[in-house]
């Protein structure tokens, strides 16, 4: 199919989570990092589905290109970047499943989606990907234009490679995306970048204003952001790696900025892949970027 997996020993949770820890450990904070930890480590990390027996865990990476988005405002073409993955975050999901549970189901096997590991980590353990110096991950073939994706089966796995996490070795002289990030977020000496700099902690959630040292120039894709991915070494390859998604009328347009997006739109933005925890924060992302 044109993707890329590997397959662990479902205990490979465990090391996981020790992870999270050491991250926490480190003095790197952010609200997402708490509440993961707090999910992985207590009482709510429930990763055993109740229909089988966890055996093994399966990554997933698949090629996802940005899309561009174009609004009419005021008589003029807008184009907006939407980056890797937002656009297909959960119909990918189920489509990679079912080629999982087809090919399973004739061996007496299942898998079930699993959202709650840190996908990342688990890609990095695998060997799917590197880490950048700007905490995306990358594929030696996509790039970081992909989508990572995460299974728990019954499929049994007693034991498979699992590499220590590491940055791409062009990082540790490269410092293009520590120059490109318009907010500062990324510091060749830190081993995080300062989440709580990142465009991304901004313009993801549906609802709040933008802090006041957030520059207008800062903004410059309808949700999360491309900068640092635009000018990675890594993704020179994925130069033109890019697709034509949606075009929205004026009137839709205004729908949108006004925050009074019908049900005829929102049908059209779900139809092609757009989640409502992304949509619901276009009308503040976009009055930003026009």
């Amino acid at each position: 199919h044109g993707d890329m997996g590997a397959v662990v020993p479902f205990s490979r949770i465990d090391d996981l989570k020790k992870d999270m820890l050491e991250v926490k450990s480190a003095g790197y904070h952010t609200d997402w990092l708490d509440r993961m930890v707090n999910h992985m480590t207590g009482d709510m990390g429930k990763f055993a589905p109740a229909e089988f027996q966890p055996n093994s865990l399966i990554s997933i990476v698949i090629p996802s290109p940005k899309v561009i988005l174009t609004f009419h405002h005021r008589g003029k073409p807008a184009r907006c970047v939407v980056p890797p993955l937002y656009a297909t975050w959960d119909s990918k999901n189920n489509q990679v499943l079912q080629t999982i549970c087809d090919y399973l189901a004739p061996h007496g096997f299942s898998a079930t989606i699993m959202k709650t590991v840190t996908q990342k980590l688990l890609a990095v353990h695998c060997g799917l990907a590197q880490y950048g110096r700007n905490n995306i991950c990358y594929n030696d073939r996509f790039g970081s234009h992909m989508q990572i994706m995460t299974f728990v089966s019954d499929l049994p796995c007693d034991e498979a490679a699992w590499f220590p996490l590491r940055r791409m070795a062009q990082c540790e002289t490269c410092r293009a995306c520590v120059a490109a990030c318009p907010t500062g977020a990324i510091d060749a000496d830190r081993r995080y970048i300062d989440a709580d700099r990142c465009i991304t902690t901004y313009n993801e959630p549906a609802s709040g204003a933008f802090p006041a040292w957030l520059g207008n120039d800062a903004h410059n894709s309808i949700v999360g952001c491309t900068r640092c991915q635009d000018c990675c070494p890594a993704n020179a390859q994925n130069a033109g790696n890019e697709t034509m998604g949606l075009t929205f009328n004026e009137a839709e347009t205004m729908e949108i900025l006004n925050a009074s997006i019908s049900e005829t739109l929102r049908v059209k933005l779900t139809a092609a892949g757009y989640a409502p925890e992304f949509t619901d924060a276009f009308p503040r992302n976009l009055a930003a970027l026009l």
